[in-house]
């Protein structure tokens, strides 16, 4: 049972206060324009954008499944660190540059934006296709958010899970809706603050506590296999972990970090500012997870036997309740910092590519008349993602079970191969979107009635893919198969040279 004191829940209060606070002084910049609402008017520094874009691309699943998974099976956790780390210092110091080029260029704001005006896609297909999927995931995404917010509010709070939902999407919601891009990225910076010096302070007093790394590689040396070799897994599942990276590239709610940034020459030093955060977060929270295994040597010591309580429970046992609070604030600053992002992104592909785009393309539409119906969409959203949330729990996190690899999947080839190569086609990027996002599908929960005419996907892949499994990388392949293929037998964009060139010499 962990024991949470008063002063533990003051900080957290602060936090929340704080939060609000941060929401209500940055209205005033997010009304003036769409630009300004979901990009900060691309003005943020290179600290910001690097900090924002760490936090927002964790989650939970770094400072509760990654410590879980380091508990559960050692040094298997390290290649899920690796593989993430790796794809992120690829597109910040590579990709980024090209990617806010192009789009103060061009004017996007939204992937959705890039698409269209790369393949001069006049009847929108592109943008129709994207918009709605970004829109289906983002809801599903926040509905996620909300269920692991109940669940730490009634963990650090005593309240219900309901009531923490409430509480979590009430907080969430007035922040976002009141300050934009320009409040999410500045709570991004806080929340990434907190998860930082959680997951560096928590492992560091745990080996002083135990006199050293000693009784660590006892407990290791004990459990034997991956705890003592990264390399006790299989080729299969050393890639699938590794695979885990493949998402990034297509998730928006990192990739409009990339266009936020001022000045296009400080990418470079935003990505070393990520790219060590990454790797000092990532090690502390391996680091938790084997030094549980020394104070928790039986998973039935953790709370009903969960993995992933393994960060809470290892702080209530050596931190006192002050430093405690910082880890109950690290908690819900991981998920907040991806929920916020997730709902401004639902909200901007329905306003900017659904709204202004298709639905008023002939209208003059006022700036601040699309950034009052930005914060009125982020209401609708919200209230959508805690309809899902309170009734349809299996479905939401059926939903996010794909979601990450999904997203990669979808826009991470589509991309890419938009930025690097002049041969790729519109009609070549719509249907590696389509068939990476079924392939996810099918490989990570085959629908029952696709067995009529289908072999099981998963097995098929266990047999004859080196027992690859995870589903982002076979989605993100045939995603990355189909657009190559179809792009070599379809029309081409007229001046896709010159845009490429462009942006070569840019970056």
């Amino acid at each position: 049972m962990i024991t949470v004191e008063p002063i533990a829940i003051t900080i957290l209060v602060l936090y929340l206060v704080g939060l609000l606070l941060i929401g209500f002084i940055s209205s005033r910049k997010s009304s003036e324009g769409l630009t300004d609402f979901f990009l900060a008017g691309r003005n943020l520094n290179k600290w910001t954008v690097a900090l924002s874009a760490v936090s927002s691309g964790r989650s939970a699943w770094l400072v509760l499944g990654v410590t879980g998974t380091a508990y559960a099976t050692g040094l298997n956790a390290v290649w899920a660190i690796a593989g993430y780390i790796s794809v992120e210092v690829f597109m910040f110091f590579y990709v980024a540059k090209r990617f806010r080029t192009y789009s103060e260029n061009t004017g996007s704001i939204t992937v959705p934006d890039i698409l269209e005006t790369r393949f001069n896609d006049n009847k929108h297909v592109l943008r129709i296709v994207s918009a709605v999927i970004i829109i289906f995931f983002m809801i599903a995404y926040v509905g996620s958010q909300l269920v692991a917010g109940g669940g730490a509010f009634a963990t650090s709070m005593g309240v219900s899970p309901s009531v923490g939902m409430w509480l979590t999407a009430f907080i969430l919601l007035a922040y976002t809706m009141l300050g934009g891009f320009h409040a999410v990225s500045k709570t991004d910076v806080i929340q990434a603050g907190f998860m930082f010096v959680s997951l560096v302070l928590l492992p560091t007093v745990a080996v002083i506590g135990l006199g050293g790394f000693g009784p660590i590689l006892e407990a290791m040396n004990t459990e034997g296999g991956g705890f003592i070799s990264p390399f006790a897994f299989g080729f299969g599942a050393i890639i699938g972990l590794i695979g885990i990276g493949f998402g990034s590239p297509g998730n928006p709610h990192i990739l409009v970090r990339y266009m936020s940034l001022k000045n296009v020459k400080e990418m470079r030093h935003a990505a070393l500012i990520s790219s060590v955060w990454n790797v000092l977060m990532g090690w502390g929270a391996v680091m938790i997870g084997l030094a549980g295994r020394a104070y928790f040597p039986d998973i039935n010591m953790l709370p009903n036997g969960n993995q992933e309580q393994v960060f809470l429970s290892l702080g209530s046992e050596i931190l006192n309740p002050f430093f405690f609070g910082f880890l109950l604030v690290a908690v819900l600053a991981a998920i907040m910092s991806s929920a916020d992002s997730q709902l401004l992104v639902g909200s901007s592909a329905f306003i900017r590519d659904i709204y202004q785009k298709i639905i008023g393309k002939d209208k003059e539409l006022p700036q601040k008349k699309l950034v009052f119906l930005s914060r009125l969409t982020t209401v609708v959203f919200m209230g959508l993602s805690l309809i899902l949330a309170f009734t349809a729990q299996e479905f939401v996190f059926w939903m996010v079970l794909f979601a990450f690899g999904g997203l990669g999947a979808c826009f991470g080839p589509a991309l890419l191969l938009s930025f690097y190569w002049k041969g790729v086609s519109k009609q070549g990027v719509l249907w590696g979107m389509i068939t990476g996002l079924i392939t996810v599908i099918l490989v990570k929960q085959q629908p029952q009635w696709t067995y009529a005419f289908l072999p099981d996907i998963k097995e098929l892949l266990n047999t004859y893919f080196f027992g690859i499994t995870y589903e982002a990388v076979p989605g993100f392949i045939v995603a990355s198969l189909f657009t190559v293929v179809i792009s070599l037998f379809t029309k081409k964009p007229d001046n896709a040279a010159e845009v490429l060139e462009s942006l070569k010499e840019s970056a």
